[in-house]
């Protein structure tokens, strides 16, 4: 069982935006404008490219690469977006290959999070930057979409932001949150010093 993402590509071009909560976009925003001029960005478990586009609506400078294993999803990717078919957990980047990570309500979907987490880590220039958004099990909406998910076949593995948080610190990540309803944001910088100055703001 399970969703079937590969076949819902058209669908996910038109309405996958509309999953997400307006204060989630100003956040992101924010997030981008530290990143050095013409930054990599991979946006993992991307689907059809919801938040490569809009990265590029917020810096089109950005370099965006949406990863997701469903070709059917890709298809409808942004025009002249790089695209890659690879699961969260085999990354077929080298190391150090991006500056950013954005990963959008796809995190629960992975088949070993954990291991995800790991090649996010690889895949990230020191100082990197990973924003995730996604939603907590224990309250909100967030109970909600964990019972719909486990009723789905999908593997229903969320995590609260906090235990995130220690998570990617075995990573030597650091990072912050914003959590409404059910819903949140992490931004979260792995250990070292970016390769560039910001962006101007």
């Amino acid at each position: 069982m399970g969703i079937p993402f590969d076949q819902l590509g058209r669908l996910f071009a038109l309405w996958g935006h509309r999953t997400y909560p307006d204060w989630a976009w100003p956040l992101l925003a924010r997030s981008l404008e530290t990143l050095p001029p013409t930054a990599r960005v991979l946006d993992l478990g991307g689907g059809t490219g919801v938040l490569a586009r809009a990265a590029l609506a917020a810096r089109p400078d950005l370099k965006p690469v949406i990863a997701d294993p469903a070709r059917g999803m890709l298809r409808h990717a942004p025009p002249g977006v790089e695209v890659a078919v690879a699961r969260a957990e085999e990354l077929p980047f080298g190391a150090g290959r991006f500056d950013a990570v954005l990963v959008g309500e796809a995190l629960h979907h992975f088949q070993e999070p954990v291991a995800a987490l790991a090649q996010i880590a690889r895949v990230l220039e020191p100082g990197g930057l990973l924003w995730i958004y996604d939603f907590d099990p224990r309250r909100g909406i967030g109970r909600w979409v964990y019972w719909g998910e486990r009723l789905l076949g999908e593997p229903a593995r969320f995590f609260s932001p906090e235990a995130l948080l220690e998570r990617l610190a075995e990573h030597d990540f650091t990072g912050v949150y914003e959590a409404r309803g059910g819903r949140y944001v992490l931004s979260a910088r792995l250990a070292g010093t970016p390769r560039a100055t910001a962006h101007p703001a």
